[in-house]
């Protein structure tokens, strides 16, 4: 579902069955987040394990951003976000900028919608936003200004999160993938 008419941030907030239907605004227009398959679950999963030591993580938490710079108002559904410190409480969204936003591609999506989705987080100030490619098995991360494409042979690590490092591959592996190379 996506809509013709862009809508406010108070007007999508007001959909009848938004969480049930995981929907979200992405600059004023609403979009359907596709169902999750096992192996996209599995990894999610996989990268909530991985980033347990360093704050508290959450699976598809809405994030509420309004409206600021070039884009209108948003309200995505991050794969996974991470808070070092002050996590949200249990019935509220994330009304501030989490530390890591992760997403996954999931199919329907493409890369340049998944850009401007890491644009709109940064400019939210998510300091790092890490974007998984499971068909191409690599992993964007947005970060200081940049982008950087690490393949599954190469360590994900980010700088909002000294001391954690993970290797690609074990991530896939981990949640079932068959890793190339």
């Amino acid at each position: 579902m996506t809509t013709k008419t862009r809508l406010t941030l108070d007007d999508f907030l007001a959909l009848p069955d938004i969480e049930e239907r995981r929907l979200e605004l992405i600059d004023g227009e609403v979009y359907e987040k596709a169902a999750r398959r096992w192996g996209h679950a599995a990894l999610v999963a996989e990268i909530g394990l991985a980033l347990r030591g360093f704050g508290v993580v959450g699976a598809s938490p809405r994030a509420i951003i309004p409206v600021a710079g070039s884009w209108g108002p948003s309200a995505p559904l991050p794969d996974l976000a991470l808070f070092k410190s002050a996590r949200p409480k249990p019935d509220e969204g994330m009304t501030r900028p989490p530390d890591l936003v992760v997403e996954l591609l999931s199919i329907g999506q493409s890369r340049t919608e998944m850009r401007a989705k890491a644009a709109i987080y940064l400019g939210f100030g998510v300091p790092c936003v890490w974007v998984f490619d499971l068909e191409r098995q690599t992993v964007d991360v947005y970060e200081a200004g940049e982008r950087r494409t690490l393949t599954a042979a190469e360590t994900l690590t980010c700088q909002t999160l000294p001391g954690f490092a993970e290797r690609i591959a074990d991530l896939l592996a981990r949640a079932g993938f068959e890793v190339e190379g």
